[in-house]
């Protein structure tokens, strides 16, 4: 059971999802959040050191009900091939939300006047990189990826992932993609990168 911080510290981040979402990141302020809460600034400082800081809290929290499932996706004891497949579609699935979108956008408009750049990467896509980077090293122990800077394959992966969909949806030409898509892009993704690492063992 949540206690009566938690809950308020949820409350604070659930209303300042809906007002960044409506306002974007910079016409948002501290003010806004608390007038839309019903309550003081200062309790929102009590919870958050700054609007930055909340912001990443969102990120976080959103990594964690969506992202963090698919990185569960990751084990080094069930074949390579089949695995990968379904890390990948869920990642693609996820970084092409509208959610996620919306974030990133706000992020981009901001990485030169704060330092919100730098916390979201660190509390985000390094994090994950670090997941899957551990996964590609207990691989590569058994045998199933040719040796390699894991934090690199990692990226590497991750990039030929966003390839085919995430400018679309970053220029807003596309808003979505069907199920159908996604399996196409993930299965693409997939076969550069085994032929670039795969040893040919799966099992």
């Amino acid at each position: 059971m949540r206690t009566k911080s938690e809950a308020r510290r949820q409350a604070i981040i659930d209303t300042a999802r809906v007002v960044f979402s409506e306002q974007g990141f910079a016409a948002t302020s501290m003010s806004a959040i608390a007038a839309k809460l019903g309550g003081s600034k200062a309790t929102l400082y009590n919870y958050f050191s700054s609007k930055e800081e909340l912001f990443v809290a969102i990120i976080q929290q959103f990594a964690a009900a969506h992202l963090c499932e698919v990185y569960r996706l990751l084990d080094a004891k069930a074949p390579l091939r089949a695995t990968l497949e379904r890390f990948s579609a869920g990642f693609i699935t996820v970084i092409c939300s509208p959610d996620v979108t919306t974030t990133r956008v706000n992020m981009f408009l901001e990485r030169d006047k704060s330092d919100i750049g730098a916390l979201f990467y660190e509390r985000g896509p390094k994090q994950g990189l670090g997941i899957v980077a551990e996964y590609f090293q207990q691989c590569i122990d058994l045998g199933r990826l040719r040796p390699g800077n894991t934090f690199l394959m990692a990226q590497q992966l991750f990039a030929l992932l966003k390839a085919e969909g995430e400018e679309l949806i970053l220029c807003g030409i596309r808003k979505s993609f069907t199920a159908e898509e996604i399996q196409a892009m993930m299965q693409r993704a997939v076969d550069v990168f085994l032929r670039a690492y795969g040893t040919g063992a799966d099992n």
